[in-house]
This record gives C-alpha cells, sequence and structure tokens, in this order.
C-alpha cells in the first residue's frame, strides 16, 4: 500500500510538475491542446490529431487520441455526444476507453470488431507471436473495447445541422474509413483518418502491407484516395498532418498517384514485361505441374543428383547414396522423403538446411526420424547465422511466419564462409530480401553452377517473379537490389529457387531485378514522409527483446530496450509504457546517433495480481515528427 501510495504521489508530482512546465515562464498562458481550425470545426495540436465538430455546447469526436479528454474544457462543451473512429489503430483509440467509461457512445467501422472486440482482440495476441499467416494487423489495441462496431460504407449520420457520410477507404487499415461532412450548402470536409498524411504522403506506409508479397493494401489504398478526391472537398483533415485547405484534389490525386507506382512495382513481372518490355525468355528446369507447388506433387527430377518437390530440395552423394534435404516442409515433406528415401534406394539422411526463417522452409525438420530423440540427431543441420539466430531464439525477435519450437543447429555459417559435404562445396551468403533472415548457397551439382536463392526470385511467370517485400518482414528494395547483383556477379547456370520453381539464370533477368529494386526504394520514398523508406516503411525503430517472456505473478521481467535512428541526424526518443496495472507506467528519452542501435535495459516489475494468460504491453513513441509511427510492443506469458 506504501508503494502504491508513493506511485500515486509520484504521479501527481509529475502532473503538477509538467502542467508547471508547460505554462511557460513570467506567467506565460499554456498552449492549448485544442483550437478552433475552421468555425464549428476543432482540432488537437498534437499528433494523432483528433477533430470534433461542435454546435450549441454539444460535440461529435473524430477519433480518440491521447488529448481527446481535454476537448470538453477547452472547446466549453456541456456534452460529448458520440465519438467516431476511423479505424482499430491504438493511437487513434486511446481516449476510447475512457468515453466508454463515461458512457459516451463510441462507434467505430464493422470491420474493426476483428481487432477491437474483447474476444477478437485476445485471439489475435494468441495467435499472432509467432504470426504463421499472412493477415497481418498493425497497433492492434492491447486489451479489447466493447465498441459499437456497426458503421459501414455509405452510411448517413445527422448531428445537429451536419450530414456526416462514411466513406469506405481501405488501406491504411483493412477496415479504415473516412468521414465527410457538410453543413448547409458549403462545399464537405474531409475527415481522412491515416488515408492520407499531406500531399502525395501516407503515415506508416507499411500498414498498407497486408501481406508479405503483393500490392494487396496497396492497391485498396490508391483506390480509397481516388474515391476521395471524387468528394471533392473544401478541406482535409489528416490525423497525421497538416490540414491541406488548397488544391485538395490534386494532393489526394497526387498521393494515389505515388501509391499506384508501388503497387504496380511490387510486381516484379509487371515492371520487366509491361515497364521495360522485351522480357527475356528463359526456361523453367521442372514440369509445369511442379511450379508453385506445396511438396504434395511427386517429385521432380532436375538432375541426376538433384530433385525437388514444392520447397523442399534432395541432394544425392555419391558416396554411399547419402543425401541432404533443402527446406523440408511439415508432414507431408516428411513422407515424401521417406517414400523418395525408399524408390531411389537411397542412403542416410546426413544434412538438413534451411533457406530462411519461414516455417515452411523449415517446419518438417520436426518431422524426420530421429529429430527428437534423446543423445543427438541422425542428422546434422546448417544454416547462415542470419538464419539461425531467429530460428534457435523464435520468440526474440518479432518476425512473421515462424514455429515457435526453437531449432538446434549443429553449424551456423558466415556470409561468405564456405563448408564441404562430401564431394559438394558450399559456399554461404547473407541474401536478404523476401526476409531479412535470408541465406543463398552457391554450389555445383551435376557440373552446373547452382545457386539457392529461398524465397527471393522466381521466374517472371511464377508468383509475379520474386517473394515480395514488407516491413513487417524486415523485407525492404535496396537490400533485395544488392542480392540480386550478388546473384548477377556469380552468373550460375542454374537458380534453384522455392515453391517448385528452379529455373535457368539469364543476365538480363537479373539486370533488371537489380533496376526493379532500386526503382521499389525511390518510389517508396516518394511516398514517405522522411522522403526515406528505410525509416517509414520500418515498424522496428524501436523494439523490445524478447518480445515474449514468460514470468509469474510479483516476480521482475528483465528486458531490452533498442532504437536505431535512420538517416543522416540523430534522433530523440520519447518512449512510454503503459503498464495498465500489471507493472508501473515508465518513460525513457533516449538521444540515438545515425547508423547505430541504443540499448536500454528495461526492469518491468509485475504485480502480485497479474492474472495468468498472454499479455501484451505496448510502447508509445513520441518526440518528433513521426510520432506514434512505431508498432513497438512486447508480450509477457503469465503462468
Amino acid at each position: 500500500m506504501r508503494r502504491r501510495a508513493l506511485l500515486a504521489l509520484g504521479s501527481v508530482m509529475i502532473c503538477f510538475a509538467a502542467a508547471w512546465l508547460g505554462s511557460g515562464l513570467h506567467g506565460e498562458k499554456p498552449v492549448p491542446a485544442w483550437a478552433e481550425v475552421v468555425p464549428g470545426v476543432w482540432r488537437s495540436t498534437a499528433m494523432p490529431y483528433g477533430h470534433a465538430l461542435v454546435a450549441d455546447g454539444h460535440a461529435l469526436l473524430i477519433d480518440a487520441p491521447h488529448d481527446a479528454s481535454s476537448l470538453l474544457k477547452e472547446a466549453k462543451i456541456a456534452r460529448l455526444d458520440t465519438v467516431l473512429l476511423t479505424h482499430h489503430h491504438r493511437d487513434i483509440c486511446s481516449k476510447a476507453g475512457d468515453f466508454l467509461a463515461a458512457r459516451t457512445p463510441v462507434r467505430a467501422p464493422r470491420a474493426s470488431a476483428e481487432w477491437l472486440s474483447p474476444a477478437a482482440v485476445r485471439k489475435f495476441w494468441q495467435d499472432s507471436i509467432p504470426l504463421r499467416n499472412s493477415r497481418t494487423a498493425y497497433f492492434v489495441v492491447p486489451v479489447g473495447l466493447d465498441v459499437d462496431c456497426s458503421l459501414e460504407d455509405g452510411q448517413l449520420i445527422d448531428w445537429r445541422g451536419w450530414k456526416i457520410k462514411v466513406i469506405g477507404t481501405p488501406g491504411h487499415s483493412r477496415d479504415h474509413v473516412a468521414f465527410i461532412a457538410a453543413n448547409g450548402d458549403e462545399a464537405p470536409l474531409l475527415f481522412a483518418g491515416d488515408a492520407v498524411a499531406s500531399p502525395g504522403k501516407l503515415w506508416t506506409p507499411y500498414t498498407t502491407d497486408w501481406d508479405h508479397w503483393t500490392d494487396a493494401g496497396l492497391t485498396p489504398t490508391a483506390k480509397s484516395l481516388r474515391r476521395l478526391a471524387e468528394l471533392k472537398p473544401r478541406a482535409i483533415f489528416p490525423a497525421h498532418g497538416e490540414p491541406i485547405f488548397r488544391d485538395t484534389v490534386a494532393a489526394l490525386e497526387k498521393t494515389a498517384a505515388n501509391v499506384e507506382e508501388i503497387a504496380f512495382l511490387k510486381s516484379f513481372e509487371r515492371f520487366s514485361k509491361q515497364r521495360l518490355g522485351h522480357a527475356p525468355d528463359y526456361k523453367f528446369l521442372v514440369p509445369k505441374e511442379q511450379i508453385a507447388s506445396a511438396g504434395e506433387k511427386p517429385w521432380a527430377k532436375i538432375s541426376e543428383h538433384l530433385w525437388i518437390t514444392g520447397n523442399t530440395y534432395i541432394l544425392i552423394s555419391n558416396d554411399a547414396k547419402a543425401f541432404a534435404v533443402i527446406d523440408p516442409w511439415g508432414k507431408r515433406s516428411a513422407d515424401q522423403i521417406a517414400k523418395q528415401k525408399s524408390d531411389l534406394d537411397l542412403g542416410k539422411m546426413e544434412l538438413v538446411m534451411f533457406s530462411h526463417a519461414h516455417f515452411d522452409h523449415y517446419d518438417g525438420v520436426y518431422e524426420l526420424p530421429g529429430y527428437a530423440k534423446e543423445g543427438g540427431t541422425p542428422f546434422v543441420i546448417w544454416s547462415l547465422d542470419e538464419v539461425a539466430k531467429i530460428l534457435t531464439r523464435p520468440l526474440f525477435l518479432r518476425a512473421p511466419f515462424l514455429d515457435s519450437r526453437p531449432i538446434r543447429f549443429d553449424r551456423q555459417l558466415k556470409d561468405g564462409e564456405a563448408a564441404s559435404w562430401h564431394e559438394y562445396s558450399f559456399k554461404f551468403h547473407h541474401l536478404p530480401g523476401q526476409s531479412q533472415f535470408t541465406m543463398g548457397v552457391e554450389t555445383t551439382i551435376d557440373d552446373k553452377r547452382c545457386y539457392f536463392t529461398a524465397d527471393n526470385f522466381f521466374h517472371q511467370d511464377q508468383f509475379s517473379g520474386s517473394g515480395g517485400w514488407m516491413g513487417l518482414n524486415r523485407s525492404w528494395p535496396l537490400p533485395y537490389a544488392a542480392s540480386a547483383k550478388k546473384v548477377l556477379d556469380a552468373a550460375p547456370d542454374w537458380v534453384l529457387a522455392e515453391h517448385g520453381g528452379p529455373f535457368e539464370f539469364n543476365a538480363e533477368d537479373f539486370r533488371r531485378r537489380v533496376q526493379w529494386a532500386e526503382q521499389c526504394a525511390k518510389a517508396s520514398d516518394a511516398v514517405c514522409i522522411s522522403g526515406d523508406h528505410r525509416r517509414d516503411w520500418n515498424p522496428y525503430r524501436v523494439q523490445v527483446t524478447p518480445i515474449v517472456q514468460k514470468a509469474k505473478p510479483g516476480t521482475t521481467v528483465r528486458a531490452t530496450l533498442s532504437v536505431a535512428a535512420i538517416g543522416s541526424k540523430s534522433e530523440s526518443f520519447i518512449i512510454t509504457l503503459d503498464g495498465r496495472d500489471l507493472t508501473p507506467n515508465q518513460s525513457w528519452t533516449i538521444e540515438d546517433l545515425p547508423g547505430r542501435s541504443t540499448t536500454r535495459e528495461l526492469a518491468i516489475e509485475l504485480s502480485n495480481n497479474v492474472p495468468p494468460g498472454r499479455h501484451p504491453l505496448a510502447l508509445r513513441v513520441a518526440g518528433g515528427p513521426d510520432s506514434e509511427s512505431i508498432d513497438a510492443f512486447f508480450v509477457i506469458d503469465v503462468e
């Protein structure tokens, strides 16, 4: 009790000090948290911006950011009638719980229920760490809210002379809506949420990565912007960005055009065939039915000693017909390996390698004979150290498409290192592209110079020619360009791609891949507020590791907070942990210089009353022009 009293006293003192400092020196008045921007419309003065329609002492609030609760006092409002949310992200919903507790109706899009309702939120946090599918979501609230998720596209809301229309604008999130509001005969106002930030720019563009390899989120984003432009608003009020009063249609159309360019470039095939034209012709190395398969097809023979089904390769040695397996996927793969061993009368399976840290390229290892037995595995497991570091500790970093079970490695190779197995010599390379945690391997098989490239590069006629890139996957265009250049310089005979798609190397094709990735980088820079996609298209500039820990009530959890400045200037990160009665609130200010990562050790003291189960703790990251742009959190599983 004494500790709680001290904490409460400390909180009061902090609030008093903040208020005193905010009042300025020599009796200056405090800076208001809300201001009227056009008659009848108020806007908060700190990002993310909330907006309110005000009439007759009543208000209708659009979004509920951190300082939303001060609206009533500053706008001299007697009653807040309702709150409308544009989407589910926690910075937008920050004060929604307070309004619900005060019995103020809070309404959200119908699609938001998947990320706002208490049951759905619990399921999200249980299923997404680690994530084993492409159903990505960002900035999900730690605890669900009993919000009325009933807003639908086209719905009309009458409020004190205002006509408000719900406009479905998926893109920044799947559930995103905007509100177009008119009062009398004046042209309407657009409350855009995060559909646009400024002319040509998007806020946190990585949230448009709905999956890890297509334009699934970018194309809806562009269509939403075009739709908003057709409404010809007289002003645009973004949640993260200054109001736009001039050339509003041009601002929306410019942003749509920038997004459409990235959406187009998400496909290497489109870039090569449509943008450049005269795409080179080169062959697959396997029958058509094997291409894009998942290991359910019979083995296809590539050469005398090399076979493939789906993601899985078998490489056979002349020494007693021993064999190596590259990328086993699930029980189906293990069964296929057993059948091939029998059909070809193979010897021992001696070596297993994983090309990258996605479960569909390694989780078959758990099904291989003897893997789990005590006293040692009957085969050795090799991979690049950059791949192994995530698979040995799958709950350390936030990364998608992982299995929670750790892998035991016998050897972790470094970039450029070579290793031999029987008559084969392998040279290992770090080959980031679809994922940061990817390796390439050069070797010679049956007199053919081969390059295993994981899921980075597919034939131009398969999966649009690449494994795609996304911020959540620690995957960006410039590393893709460097990896394509590595393969181009190696000039192998064969590119041993995954998912049943090995193909003949073609130098012109890979020159185009380098050019494609460089164009992707430029297009991504154009839509980023900072002008640098390495910064804006990155949810990981602040992170806590391990991302998941187990603990008991009343114990102290220790973790590492890491921040990384990107670009040419230092950054100041103001980071706040909302303990939610699980642990005391904490705050840190960290200055970081570019080109390095600054860390701070954390001690998270859990309350004795923390119930069993999974408890996500979100971090609020502020302090610069991109406040709230980093999706930072960690999870404690209380036993």
